[in-house]
């Protein structure tokens, strides 16, 4: 008797026989291998090959832009980006939907080029630039998975922000902070988020994405205790200066809808809600702020041109100006890489620097 092992065979005993079925088929095998092992071997290949027969062809590469977009989304590289990174690709995805049907043999560098600056003149630097990042992102994920041959968006310089156009995120003089304060608590219902807002931003630092999903239980003994979502996932605490533990201390003031309170809703447990008692959004709390930006911009008391992001700034400006070096302002601002930092310090130093050459020449005679 010849004794052949292979795999997939279920054996069943009925009756005093040996029956073999095919576990895959679920079908029986008819040859006995005991009295012709090679018709038995060529009958398993047969259905073997039934089973692959079966079996789902391989989804299509895409060959066009719009087609690698949408594969690219359903990959872990994408699916693991945070909100506000989604966002902004989609955005560059979005601006960049007449081209889904362009096949990717054709995308070369004078075509994202070109790409570039029509978007430039019709929306902005901002959007041009990062459709090219996003572009270098995709083509360049493509190419190991055998998608794309070459990265035709890799080595396309960014559009420069004009000189004359002046600091991107300018720092807010304190007084400026004061008076966006006092526009706050003229407002009927809601003035205490946007302060709360605001004080984060401008006394601890924190990025708008963090200001608006710190939640209340953060706070502890003078300090904050948290992760920062923007960026890099870190630890961070925050040690709360006077002026915001008086801000974060005040009592919230928000107007709860008719359906929340017939559903005895509660206010969400952030630190920072809106006049529905709700967390902000991003978009949200940019609306709410820029109105009362523009109010005091019209009324002059405070420049054109200040954002959210510069209260994060001042912070690090302050630092460097009482001569905290790189890595403690990194530290401070939840940066990874004291590199990060030497904006701030460089422009202490060069403030230092004249300050010292007008002295010097003030008291020449």
């Amino acid at each position: 008797m010849t004794f052949v092992k292979i795999s997939g065979i279920k054996l069943v005993r009925a009756n005093g026989s040996i029956y073999r079925y095919h576990r895959a088929t679920g079908k029986r095998i008819q040859a006995d291998p005991d009295k012709d092992l090679e018709a038995f071997v060529l009958e398993i290949k047969a259905l073997e090959a039934e089973v692959a027969s079966r079996a789902a062809p391989p989804e299509p590469k895409p060959a066009s832009l719009g087609g690698l977009f949408a594969l690219y989304k359903t990959s872990p590289e994408y699916l693991q980006l945070e909100a506000p990174t989604k966002k902004s690709y989609m955005r560059a995805m979005d601006a960049l939907r007449t081209f889904d049907g362009k096949p990717l043999v054709n995308i070369d560098q004078p075509w994202v080029l070109k790409s570039r600056d029509e978007i430039f003149n019709v929306r902005g630097r901002w959007l041009a630039n990062m459709v090219v990042a996003v572009l270098s992102v995709v083509l360049g994920w493509g190419m190991p998975r055998g998608i794309t041959t070459v990265n035709a968006a890799k080595g396309i310089p960014k559009i420069r922000r004009p000189k004359n156009k002046g600091v991107a995120n300018k720092s807010w003089r304190p007084a400026e902070v004061e008076a966006f304060f006092k526009a706050t608590r003229k407002m009927a219902i809601g003035g205490s988020g946007l302060r709360k807002a605001v004080a984060l931003a401008y006394y601890a630092g924190l990025r708008k994405a963090d200001v608006v999903r710190t939640p209340k239980v953060a706070r502890q003994d003078g300090t904050i205790e948290m992760d920062m979502i923007n960026k890099n996932g870190k630890e961070l605490s925050i040690f709360e200066a006077k002026r915001l533990t008086v801000i974060l201390n005040e009592p919230d003031e928000f107007q709860m809808g008719r359906a929340a309170k017939r559903d005895n809703r509660k206010p969400d447990k952030t630190i920072v809600l809106n006049r529905l008692g709700k967390s902000y959004t991003e978009d949200g709390l940019d609306s709410s702020f820029d109105r009362i930006k523009r109010e005091l911009v019209t009324e002059g008391k405070i420049r054109p041109g200040l954002t959210f992001h510069g209260l994060r700034k001042s912070l690090g400006k302050k630092a460097a100006d009482m001569g905290f070096s790189e890595t403690d302002i990194a530290g401070a601002l939840g940066q990874t890489n004291p590199a990060s930092a030497r904006p701030y310090t460089v422009e202490a130093a060069r403030k230092k620097g004249a300050e010292r050459v007008f002295k010097a020449l003030r008291n020449r005679k």
